[in-house]
């Protein structure tokens, strides 16, 4: 054959082969980039579930917060403002009461059944409870009737948000990287402030529409919108997977079948876990339920600064929780947690100091002074709790520590607030705030471990398989 003929066989064979090569690394590479973008897609779905519930539960204590002088003259009986003020926030308080009844029931269901089984059941009752707020009758249309059904239904927002949040918290930690924990987790808290900064503009452009028609009925529609959002959380939380920290538990007949009995049990962790929320529920619940009412009874300050500087305030905190988590995952949770404790110690007495100024400015400060121990506590205190409680029981306890702590002081915190401003002073509500961080910073610098590489999760038959025989538990 002709030397040219040869030359260009060699060429086309060659290039055959290059060709083949490419298109083999093509079809190695393509189930490596179909498999991180269904992570990708996976990860948005589990965070995006987990945050709309925790979202609305907020949404829905901020609006009613925000509007309880409007409340107290729908639902109850004219004649004496202050009462009518103090009823609706005994009714807010109350929520709180039978949050720990919910944590017991969906905690349970959590760690029985599974975790999406409990948050998508909490989701449910959240949505009828909330939107069935922006259809009630008022007291001249129903009488006494009025205040009951609205009692009603606070009591169920109430027993729904009892495994709200610390359910998400735990179906977030055991689906995320190990190394990433505290960033997966603080974004489902972050949540928190970016359902109060979505009430808080909510209420501000009801408002700013019409001021008479937002005091006569428009109010109930930002309870409307909150049902609907419940609604969408319902939906996204129906397409979840189980997480297979629970699979495996099922699979190995290790779930607990008491799962609120050996809770209670373990009774100094549950001490441990109930003396950081209780802080938490201090803070955030003078933050989002009492301080907007101080602000605009006791110092003057007008209706839409309140809200504007308030919304401005919870999105800045809701970046600042997702930066905990981070900062958590690369320096520790204890360090974190210490230092948002340490903040409440200083910054509680100034904040009310900063609350009586009447201006934007004044009003920022005070609520930034409560908003940077809410993230940094609250951050903090979560992804420790969902950490140290084993597997079986981890729905539950941290469910009961979460909401027993938020019945005793954040249910109280507004209540008790203003029954402290009237009878000490306006200064009063920060000193409380204070004596609680002292205590809470006792125990966290005594008591709590680091839990920053813990192993949280439960092993497969696979990888149990795979593990030393040293490191298998004894039969």
């Amino acid at each position: 054959m002709h030397p040219h003929v040869l030359r260009r066989n060699d060429g086309h064979r060659y290039l055959n082969r290059v060709h083949d090569r490419r298109r083999g690394a093509a079809r190695s590479i393509r189930p490596h980039l179909q498999s991180f973008s269904h992570g990708a897609m996976m990860r948005k779905r589990i965070l995006g579930a987990a945050m709309v519930g925790h979202a609305v539960e907020s949404y829905d204590f901020v609006i009613y917060g925000a509007s309880a002088t409007i409340i107290a003259e729908h639902f109850f009986p004219e004649g004496d403002p202050t009462l009518a003020i103090l009823s609706t926030l005994a009714v807010y308080g109350i929520a709180f009461v039978v949050r720990p009844l919910g944590a017991a029931v969906f905690g349970s269901i959590g760690d029985r059944l599974g975790r999406r089984t409990a948050l998508s059941a909490v989701v449910l009752i959240m949505a009828v409870s909330t939107t069935a707020i922006a259809l009630l009758p008022g007291y001249s249309t129903a009488g006494i009737v009025a205040p009951l059904l609205l009692l009603c239904c606070r009591l169920a927002q109430g027993i729904s948000m009892g495994a709200e949040y610390t359910s998400a918290a735990s179906y977030v930690m055991e689906q995320a990287p190990a190394n990433q924990r505290g960033l997966w987790i603080s974004a489902v808290g972050s949540a928190t402030f970016v359902g109060s900064a979505l009430a808080s503009f909510a209420l501000l452009a009801l408002r700013l529409v019409s001021e008479q028609a937002y005091t006569e009925w428009t109010w109930r529609i930002a309870f409307l919108f909150g049902g609907l959002m419940a609604l969408v959380g319902l939906y996204m939380r129906l397409r979840l997977d189980e997480t297979s920290t629970f699979r495996n538990l099922e699979a190995q007949g290790g779930t607990s079948t008491r799962p609120v009995r050996d809770s209670f049990r373990n009774w100094r962790l549950f001490a441990l876990l109930f003396a950081i929320f209780a802080l938490l529920a201090v803070v955030v619940h003078n933050l989002l339920g009492y301080l907007p009412t101080y602000l605009m009874t006791t110092g003057g300050v007008p209706g839409e600064t309140v809200l504007v500087a308030g919304g401005i305030t919870l999105l800045l905190c809701a970046g600042l929780c997702v930066l905990t988590g981070a900062l958590a995952d690369r320096f520790g949770r204890k360090p974190l947690l210490v230092s948002g404790v340490t903040v409440a110690v200083l910054g509680s007495v100034p904040a009310y100091v900063f609350a009586g100024g009447g201006s934007l400015l004044a009003t920022m400060g005070a609520e930034a002074l409560l908003v940077v121990p809410a993230a940094l506590v609250g951050m903090a205190a979560t992804i420790v709790a969902v950490e140290l409680v084993p597997p079986r029981i981890r729905a539950t306890s941290t469910a009961l520590a979460y909401n027993v702590a938020y019945a005793v002081f954040g249910g109280t915190a507004p209540l008790l607030g203003a029954l402290l401003a009237a009878r000490f002073g306006g200064l009063a509500p920060g000193f409380y705030i204070t004596a609680v961080a002292v205590i809470a910073l006792v125990v966290v610098c005594v008591a709590l471990p680091e839990t920053l590489g813990r192993k949280v999760d439960v092993p497969g038959p696979r990888e149990r398989q795979d593990e030393p025989a040293s490191l298998r538990p004894a039969p």
